[in-house]
């Protein structure tokens, strides 16, 4: 099953949903894959980024460091949350393609 299928899939009782809700539903479908692909890569960048690695021998310069880590890091926190939002309305919908995504964009960070 392509992403593509198992996308469409996402969203069982469709021929349920009145023309507003199928076109809430079929846009978010188109989505899917590219959010989950964004979400990952943003906090992968941030996780880089908050780690970076800038020492000083300056206490002042070494807090300053840590409070613009901490600062990333709350950005990466942002993704994730974003990332674990979506995961959560697919994986009880689709489990398939929830395992799909994350083996496409989260399995090879670990």
């Amino acid at each position: 099953m392509s992403n593509k299928e198992a996308t469409s899939e996402v969203f069982k009782n469709q021929s349920y949903m009145t023309p507003e809700q199928l076109n809430i539903a079929e846009e978010f479908q188109k989505t899917i894959e590219a959010e989950y692909a964004l979400c990952a890569g943003e906090m992968k960048k941030a996780n880089i980024a908050a780690a970076s690695g800038a020492t000083s021998t300056n206490s002042d310069e070494k807090l300053s460091i840590n409070y613009a880590c901490l600062e990333i890091d709350a950005i990466r926190e942002y993704w994730f949350n974003r990332l674990v939002s979506l995961i959560q309305i697919i994986e009880h919908r689709n489990p398939q393609l929830e395992k799909e995504l994350a083996k496409k964009y989260l399995n090879n960070e670990q």
